[in-house]
Order: structure tokens, then sequence, then C-alpha cells
């Protein structure tokens, strides 16, 4: 089994290849209803999390809305 870096909000962070954006939520309980999800800059939709695929030394922001009032 291979592994990779990548570098979720500015830390780094080890994940297996072909590990899609789903498959990170997932590993790290993140639910998805209120979050963006950026990679290297570029926001992914979400209907594209489950066939975006992370590559070693991705740059991935995600961004959670906060409510307030």
């Amino acid at each position: 089994m291979w592994f990779m870096d990548i570098l979720l909000n500015q830390k780094i962070f080890i994940v297996k290849n072909n590990t899609s954006l789903t498959d990170l939520l997932t590993q790290i309980d993140v639910d998805t209803k209120y979050i963006a999800i950026e990679v290297n800059e570029v926001i992914i939709p979400k209907s594209k999390y489950y066939n975006y695929f992370l590559k070693d030394d991705d740059k991935v922001e995600i961004i959670t809305a906060v409510g307030g009032g």
C-alpha cells in the first residue's frame, strides 16, 4: 500500500493513494453540509468530491461556514 503527503489546512497529513475528497472527509469525520473544499486554490464542487482524487503534495483547505447574527 502506498501513501502520500498532502497539506490539509496548513498541516501535513498522510493519506493512502487513490484517496478521494469523500474518503478524506470520512477519514477526518467532517460533515459536508456546511463546508467548501479548495484544492490547490481551486474550489471543488460538492458533486465532484466522490470522483476527485488527491495527488501527492496537494494543498487542501476545508472551509467551514459559521453562522451568526
